[in-house]
């Protein structure tokens, strides 16, 4: 979603990110074999019909930001679906929700930085001087850093706590709310 962002307006990324229960729904269908009756799918038509209605309106459309706002979707409704799948077949009776989130997030640690640092990483240290020259001190840099992502891998804990208690598509509806 954060590609999407910054591709397009955010009203747009939010607008295309409502999606994410259709997403779900279509792809616990094809990977778990988990079909709903009737009215779960039909109370999913107005998310289409407003997705698609919002977004042929939206002024400042963008594919960039349109694509990354679908993948963002598709990955989003994947990790609920394979993190509920998971919490019910624990490879140890120590992994639970919390354990289960961290070993994810540790993987795509690894997984992802090889490439962060890659594509990123020879702008960090021009971001970096243009931050301390703007003014900003290195202490408020690393603590709004850290701060960021402390609050952003609570609320992800939060959220695949929640994602134990309830169905992945009601996780969706949730997390399309907020």
């Amino acid at each position: 979603a954060v590609l999407s962002l910054g591709a397009g307006a955010v009203s747009f990324t939010h607008i295309v990110k409502a999606a994410e229960p259709v997403f779900t729904a279509i792809l616990s269908a094809i990977l778990i074999g988990q079909t709903f009756a009737l009215p779960v799918y039909a109370s999913l038509l107005p998310v289409i019909f407003g997705v698609g209605m919002a977004s042929f309106k939206e002024l400042n459309f963008s594919w960039m930001a349109f694509g990354n706002a679908m993948g963002s979707n598709t990955f989003s409704a994947l990790r609920g679906i394979v993190g509920k799948k998971q919490m019910g077949n624990p490879m140890d009776e120590n992994m639970n929700a919390l354990n289960l989130y961290s070993v994810l997030t540790i993987a795509a640690l690894i997984f992802i930085l090889p490439a962060a640092i890659a594509i990123e990483g020879g702008k960090f240290s021009a971001t970096w001087a243009a931050a301390l020259a703007a003014g900003y001190t290195k202490k408020l840099l690393l603590t709004n850093i850290f701060l960021s992502g402390f609050f952003y891998y609570m609320y992800n804990e939060v959220a695949f706590l929640t994602l134990a208690s309830v169905h992945p598509i009601t996780h969706a509806v949730g997390n399309t709310l907020k």
